[in-house]
């Protein structure tokens, strides 16, 4: 809800991120070659972090100023990577976690489960219903019916809202310092659209710049094609409950997933973040739909020129790099992987 231009990081949070922050960002030059381009790709490794995506940013400050407000007991809902990246900070800061997967993403993604117990984790599996058009909304609305049972407990939707997009925007400055280093500026931002968080990580410290000095940046935003959030998606009051737990805000919606049957992985919300909203309705962020089979075809095409493997949903954005670096010529292009390989680092 903040208006201030900066928000300071607790110490206790800044001492998390110093064990694992900067996350790396090198050029895929055989990525490059391999789909004839001479743009210059490149990639931002949020897999690094302690839960291999970037939600561990976001998870090390929600767990501390649930901790600073005596909360006890944390609940959420994840199709798997978001718990796990709670657990481990809830861990860190000696609360518990219970958190509720749906079960598709249970079945496509097995080893979740047992990685958020691993973490200390509660896990209840939540089988679909009639009263649900999508997974996140069928979670979050059991979570939130658990946390109302509870003393000292309260639920966290991980994703959208202000206080998980904004520890993202570290990607962001990091990013921008990177290349500085190399006199480098990116013409082109590349991001994902479930929530909005890890695209807003990534863009909003260079659509500040775009704003205040007309810095000349595309911010392209890939979506699955099941949740075509921003290119159908209608501007309204939406809350990603059913339940009156969370408040309603201002931004894009859609009824439900156009239920192909198809899995997408972590790009599942019918809301996004206001601000993605915001930008997009201005014209300043630009979006398209990808299918499931282009992403893998472009996570498999990243495997075999770099020897990383991704999860589908970073597949979606390396589809919009393809596409992007295929459509331009001599420009530097700029993209974060969120999942990727095991974890270098522990701050347990």
């Amino acid at each position: 809800m903040s208006t201030e231009r900066e928000i300071p990081i607790p110490p206790e949070v800044l001492d998390c991120y110093s064990k694992y922050r900067p996350t790396p960002i090198f050029r895929v030059k055989k990525f490059e070659e391999l789909i004839g381009t001479d743009c210059e790709i490149y990639v931002k490794d949020e897999g690094t972090t302690p839960s291999n995506n970037h939600k561990a940013n976001s998870a090390y400050l929600i767990a501390y100023l649930c901790k600073k407000d005596k909360v006890k007991t944390l609940t959420t809902e994840t199709t798997g990577n978001w718990g796990v990246a709670l657990a481990k900070a809830a861990r860190y800061f000696e609360l518990e976690t219970i958190c509720f997967i749906d079960a598709e993403s249970n079945r496509f993604r097995p080893d979740r489960k047992a990685l958020m117990e691993k973490a200390g984790a509660k896990v209840i599996v939540v089988e679909q219903d009639d009263n649900h058009n999508d997974l996140l909304s069928l979670s979050a609305d059991a979570a939130i019916q658990y946390t109302r049972t509870l003393k000292d407990a309260t639920y966290i939707f991980g994703s959208v809202y202000g206080y998980f997009v904004i520890p993202q925007t570290i990607i962001g400055l990091e990013i921008k310092e990177q290349l500085q280093e190399q006199g480098k500026y990116p013409d082109i931002v590349v991001g994902s659209c479930g929530g909005g968080a890890n695209f807003l990580g990534t863009a909003a410290v260079f659509i500040m710049d775009h704003l205040e000095s007309a810095k000349q940046v595309e911010f392209f935003s890939a979506e699955a094609t099941s949740c075509p959030i921003l290119t159908q998606g209608k501007s309204g009051l939406y809350s990603i409950d059913s339940q009156g737990y969370y408040p309603m805000i201002k931004t894009y919606g859609i009824e439900g997933l156009l239920n192909d049957g198809q899995y997408i992985g972590g790009l599942g919300s019918t809301i996004i973040a206001p601000a993605v909203a915001h930008y997009h309705s201005k014209g300043i962020i630009k979006a398209k739909t990808f299918t499931p089979e282009e992403a893998q075809k472009a996570s498999n095409l990243f495997r075999e020129t770099e020897g990383k493997k991704v999860a589908l949903e970073t597949g979606y954005q390396l589809a919009a790099v393809i596409e992007k670096a295929k459509s331009n010529s001599k420009k530097i292009i700029v993209v974060n992987i969120s999942s990727g390989r095991d974890s270098t680092y522990s701050i347990d």
